[in-house]
């Protein structure tokens, strides 16, 4: 379920105002756990009282609302701000000027409200059916480039065959993945961003000098393409492993959105770069796209969490391949920053989305 966490004022007035935040009462009543600054105590006081908002409106909704009383996080919260960072992927409501929330929410790639609330961002989404040799002109920047300025902080790309493609001597993955990052991350934020890319390894004997290759180019490219810090990690798995048919389908997700690719993300050529390579589809939405249908925001969270799952599991078994087995095998090679990580050495995978 999607976690919302918000001042009780401020949660007052969103399920007091229905007309005026739809989307918002939408989300609370369908998808979500409330997180609420208030104690137990008087938590219990406003289901019980039949004059609070909580519980008229608790009272109206038929689903059993999960409302946890957390006062004493959102004192950590207000103590230091950066708190917000251990939850990536939740919707904030928070008692601050209007400027500061929204200085917030740029800063740390993480939706915030204040008492001034935007009801249509978290609604937002990208369909597309191609065929071979069809012209996109400006390419991904044409498909993901309004997503720029959604709240990001962290994001994994998972495509096993991302990197087997090769026109001239360039790798197709990483100049797709580098234009496609250049379309979409954001602008500007103050914490670091987290990048997590998860692809095959070749059981050629020429392969681990290629994945050095891959990380390299990444961890050096992607830096170039903004002026933010960014925390670089690649893994690389091969047939052998126990989750390769689970990541057959091409997944790319962050905070709030999940997408997917029918053959690969590696979908453009290099030198005739607006020219499908082959027949594909795309799809890139927020968990809240097409919000009306219940069933498409809880499709597209259950995607979210199968997919974070799936990715967590991966991270944990590659981590303890490296930490069994010595120097990466031929299982898993995982890079930091560019750099492969081996045994004895802080394995764990940092990206803040399966943490």
């Amino acid at each position: 379920m999607f976690r919302i966490y918000s001042d009780k004022d401020i949660f007052d007035n969103i399920i007091s105002s229905p007309d005026n935040y739809p989307n918002w009462n939408k989300i609370i009543k369908d998808h979500s756990v409330v997180c609420l600054d208030i104690n137990q105590t008087d938590l219990d006081f406003e289901r019980a009282n039949p004059d609070s908002f909580l519980f008229l409106f608790l009272q109206a909704n038929a689903r059993d609302i999960d409302i946890v009383p957390l006062d004493t996080y959102f004192q950590s919260i207000y103590a230091n701000l950066e708190t917000i960072l251990e939850n990536p992927s939740a919707a904030y409501f928070l008692n601050l000027p209007e400027a500061e929330a929204n200085k917030l929410q740029d800063e740390m790639g993480i939706i915030i409200n204040c008492s001034v609330i935007d009801d249509k961002l978290i609604s937002k989404g990208t369909y597309h059916e191609w065929v071979a040799n069809e012209i996109i002109p400006n390419n991904w920047k044409y498909i993901v480039g309004t997503f720029d300025n959604f709240p990001s902080n962290s994001m994994i790309i998972n495509d096993r065959n991302l990197f087997s493609g090769i026109e001239g001597n360039v790798n197709m993955g990483i100049d797709n993945t580098l234009r496609f990052l250049e379309s979409i991350l954001p602008k500007n934020i103050k914490t670091n961003y987290h990048i997590l890319i998860q692809s095959e390894q070749n059981s050629n004997p020429t392969n681990k000098k290629k994945c050095d290759e891959i990380a390299t180019i990444l961890n050096n490219e992607i830096r170039k393409l903004r002026d933010y810090n960014f925390i670089i990690e690649n893994v690389f798995y091969n047939r052998g492993t126990m989750f390769f048919a689970s990541t057959h389908n091409r997944k790319i997700i962050s905070n709030y959105k999940i997408g997917k690719a029918e053959y690969s993300f590696a979908a453009f050529k290099i030198r005739d770069s607006d020219r499908l390579k082959n027949d594909d589809s795309f799809t890139l939405t927020t968990f809240f796209d097409k919000i009306s249908s219940s069933i498409s925001c809880l499709a597209n969270l259950k995607a979210h969490e199968n997919a974070t799952q799936i990715f967590r599991e991966i991270a944990g078994n590659c981590i303890h391949k490296i930490n069994q087995s010595g120097p990466n095998d031929n299982i898993y090679r995982y890079y930091l920053n560019g750099i492969e990580v081996t045994q004895g050495q802080s394995t764990a995978i940092k990206n803040r989305l399966l943490n």
